[in-house]
């Protein structure tokens, strides 16, 4: 290894696994871009954050002796680093369950994505709590997108092909997802027709039909396996 790369390594903390808490890697090699993901999640006592400065050349090392839960990456910088082929992020996602911070994605960029294996994906400027959450679904082998980006999939009707990312995304509609996302908030139906300012009857449509395209058989079953296909973020 480099002088570069021992630096690399010296900066990062105690790497033993006694620590029971989620071990949460954040790779930067902007100073100010780590600090400040950092800072947003330092309040979170479950989760042991790790910061390293490492750059594309020795990310996968870092990961090889972190041995992270998950890391937490700039996609756009590491992306552009390896030349937009998506070489770099396939082989990171085989060592470790990796939430993304992207800006303006197209679709085709978050379908090549999830192919590539990235399970999480959030847009730069999420706050603290829901970067944590996502963060603990990773963990849990849950698919975290965000409202935003599964918006932007489900407009265009595209299937994630990617793991447990089955066609069925496409087959909801955007109201169905939006009485999805309130199922799981815990709204009743009441709740969600006043706030949709629909009839109570169709909020049941809705729900039977969502079900019955995410195989489930009851409201709860539906919010996991929207959970677990990234249609649902908490």
């Amino acid at each position: 290894m480099t002088n570069a790369g021992k630096r690399h390594a010296a900066e990062l903390v105690n790497t033993t696994r006694a620590d029971p808490r989620l071990r949460v890697l954040i790779a930067s090699s902007q100073p100010f871009t780590a600090a400040g993901l950092e800072a947003l999640l330092r309040a979170h006592t479950d989760l042991e954050i790790i910061v390293s400065s490492s750059g594309p050349a020795y990310l996968e090392n870092t990961i090889h002796d972190i041995d992270p839960d998950v890391l937490i990456l700039d996609v756009d910088e590491y992306e552009s680093a390896s030349g937009n082929d998506f070489g770099l992020l396939t082989r990171l996602a085989r060592m470790v369950s990796i939430v993304g911070l992207v800006l303006d994605p197209s679709v085709m960029w978050i379908t090549q994505a999830l192919q590539a294996g990235i399970r999480g994906l959030l847009p730069h400027g999420t706050p603290g709590d829901e970067l944590a959450s996502a963060v603990r679904a990773l963990a849990s082998g849950l698919v975290v997108l965000s409202p935003e980006l599964s918006d932007i999939m489900l407009s265009h009707q595209i299937p994630l092909d990617s793991g447990e990312l089955h066609s069925v995304v496409e087959s909801l509609t955007p109201r169905e997802h939006q009485v999805l996302v309130m199922v799981a908030e815990g709204l009743f139906n009441k709740e969600i027709a006043d706030r949709l300012r629909i009839s109570e009857h169709t909020v049941k449509f809705h729900i039977s039909s969502i079900m019955s395209k995410l195989g489930a058989s009851s409201r709860t079953e539906a919010v996991t396996q929207g959970l677990r296909r990234g249609l649902v973020f908490l």
